[in-house]
C-alpha cells in the first residue's frame, strides 16, 4: 500500500471511530445503561378479558400502540435495542470505550459551541453588514456609471473602504450595546445613519475619481497612431522600412 493509501485508510478509520463514538455517546446518557446483562426491554401489554368479549379489540389496540411506539422511537430505538442485545463482554470491551470517547467529544463540542457562539454571531453580523454595504454600493455606482463593469466598480480601494466601514459599524454596535442602556430603542436609527455614512464615504470618493478620470480623458488630445512600417514604390520594386519608435 502506498503512503497516500495508508494516509487515506487512517483518516477513514479515525472518521469511522469518531462517528461510532458520537453515535454511541448520544444513545446512552450513562454507562450504567450499557451494563445490565439482559436484552433490551420489550413492551408488555396486559390484555384483560372483559365480560363483553372485547379481547380482540384490546389486542388490536395494543398492536397499534406498539407500532406507534416503534415509529416514534425511530432509528435511535432500533440502535439502542441492537446494542443492548450484544453480549455483556462485547459491551464492556467495545461499546463502553466508544461511549466514553463519544461523551468526551460531545462534551467538548458543546463547550466549544458555548464559547464560540457569541463570536460566530458577531462574525455573521459583520458579514451581513458587509454584504449589504457592497450591494448598496454596487447599485449606487451602477446607477451613476452604467457603462462600468462590476469588477471595476469593486476596486481595491472601494473594497477596503467598505470593509473598514462594516468593521466600524459592527464595533460601534457592540460598544453601544454594552455602555448604552436604552441602545435597543435607538439601534435601528444608529445603524441606519452609520450605514448611510459608510456608504457615502465609499461612494462619493469613487464617483469623484471616476468623474475626474473621464474629464482628463476628454481634455487630452488623441495622439495619431504611428505606423509600424512604411512602404515605397520606385516603379519596379517595393521597399518596406520599419519605423523606429521615437519617444517610446
Amino acid at each position: 500500500m502506498t503512503k497516500q493509501g495508508k494516509r487515506t485508510a487512517a483518516t477513514t478509520a479515525v472518521a469511522l471511530l469518531a462517528a461510532a463514538s458520537v453515535t454511541t455517546g448520544s444513545l446512552f446518557e450513562t454507562p450504567a445503561a450499557l451494563l445490565p446483562d439482559d436484552a433490551a426491554p420489550s413492551i408488555v401489554y396486559n390484555v384483560n378479558n372483559g365480560l363483553d368479549g372485547a379481547e380482540d379489540g384490546d389486542v388490536g389496540a395494543a398492536e397499534d400502540e406498539s407500532e406507534e411506539t416503534r415509529r416514534r422511537g425511530g432509528i435511535r430505538a432500533v440502535l439502542r435495542q441492537r446494542i443492548l442485545q450484544l453480549p455483556l463482554f462485547v459491551r464492556l470491551l467495545v461499546i463502553l470505550p466508544l461511549w466514553a470517547l463519544g461523551t468526551v467529544i460531545l462534551t467538548a463540542a458543546g463547550a466549544a459551541w458555548t464559547l464560540l457562539s457569541p463570536v460566530l454571531g458577531k462574525i455573521a453580523g459583520f458579514a451581513l453588514m458587509l454584504a449589504l454595504l457592497i450591494g448598496a454600493f454596487v447599485l449606487a455606482a451602477k446607477a451613476a456609471f452604467p457603462d462600468l463593469p462590476v469588477k471595476k466598480l469593486l476596486s481595491r480601494r472601494s473594497l477596503v473602504a467598505l470593509v473598514l466601514g462594516a468593521a466600524a459599524l459592527s464595533l460601534a454596535d457592540a460598544i453601544l450595546g454594552a455602555v448604552w442602556t436604552d441602545y435597543e430603542q435607538a439601534k435601528d436609527i444608529v445603524l441606519s445613519a452609520g450605514f448611510f455614512l459608510t456608504l457615502s464615504c465609499a461612494a462619493v470618493p469613487f464617483a469623484l475619481r471616476e468623474q475626474k478620470s473621464r474629464l482628463n480623458a476628454k481634455e487630452k488630445p488623441e495622439q495619431p497612431k504611428q505606423p509600424e512600417t512604411l512602404t515605397f514604390h520606385d516603379g519596379v520594386s517595393t521597399f518596406t522600412v520599419r519605423v523606429p519608435n521615437i519617444g517610446g
